[in-house]
């Protein structure tokens, strides 16, 4: 059972607790399967029924977008335009006023993820589905804004124009492929991890699932761990989740099931005392014939 719980709070520990970074992450959380996280996101780990329950095509989106975009970029390598390079340094630099309070990452994710949603949604990408359409964007964005400081919000404008415009072209500049690609990849990618997410919950008794969205972490634990030390949370694992209802007892191994005598009722007392004495009874009469 995991039990997450904030270094700010005064809660005790819960098996499920909602996990609210104070912070964004400027890369993608390794340990995590490689997603990006904003600093408001909510994580919780859900046992195996409910886990189940929530492993679908709209859950998997986030995974789906860091595995293709993984393997699609590889392949996307242009420059940046001087044409493109000029029309964002022209766009960031009227735009300084607006800018100024914020770090050329969040202006850098934010200019392009905006731009790349239209346009995947106009060119039907995804089915004209908006929701993958933001979440593949999303994601793909924040991978192209990696390099860009995360902390120089006081740093004068054109300077912070210059260090966003370069990521944004050259995202701008393989968005057709990239898209394109992971367009094709998708469905297939949706019916794989939806299938990982369900054996998730049955063989470790539960997955974290941070905004609605699947984890696809290789180990809970190490996952559990990175998001305690990037967004200064606590995080206690104390034991593997095991499944508590009496169908997953009978789809798994007898040793992993165990059923405790009732301590609180007399009725389940006497019925437990009953039953011994039934046994007692049935080896004497056995004995006796």
């Amino acid at each position: 059972m995991i039990r997450i719980t904030s270094a700010l709070s005064a809660l005790a520990l819960l098996s499920t607790v909602l996990l609210v970074p104070k912070t964004g992450h400027a890369t993608g959380l390794d340990q995590c399967g490689g997603i990006y996280l904003s600093a408001d996101s909510k994580c919780e780990f859900k046992k195996v029924q409910e886990c189940q329950t929530s492993c679908s095509t709209t859950s998997v989106e986030q995974v789906c977008a860091q595995k293709t975009y993984t393997s699609c970029s590889q392949s996307c390598t242009e420059s940046a335009s001087t044409s493109c390079t000029k029309t964002n340094t022209d766009s960031c630099t009227s735009e300084c006023e607006t800018i100024s309070s914020k770090s050329s990452r969040e202006v850098c994710v934010s200019k392009c993820s905006d731009s790349c949603t239209s346009k995947a949604i106009s060119d039907n990408r995804f089915g004209g589905n908006h929701s993958k359409c933001q979440q593949n964007c999303g994601h793909d964005c924040n991978a192209r804004c990696d390099s860009s400081s995360t902390s120089d919000q006081s740093t004068d404008c054109q300077t912070k124009c210059s260090s966003v415009v370069e990521n944004v072209c050259v995202e701008e500049v393989n968005r057709d492929c990239v898209l394109g690609c992971q367009t094709d990849n998708y469905q297939s990618c949706e019916t794989a991890t939806v299938e990982t997410c369900n054996t998730t919950c049955k063989d470790k008794g539960g997955a974290l699932f941070c905004d609605g969205q699947f984890i696809g972490a290789s180990d809970v634990q190490a996952c559990a761990d990175q998001l305690a030390a990037e967004f200064s949370f606590n995080i206690e694992v104390a034991a593997k989740a095991v499944a508590d209802t009496t169908k997953d007892c009978v789809d798994s191994a007898a040793s992993k099931c165990s059923f405790g005598v009732p301590t609180t009722s007399g009725g389940g007392a006497m019925a437990v005392g009953a039953l011994a004495a039934l046994g007692v009874a049935l080896t004497r009469r056995r004995r006796r014939a």
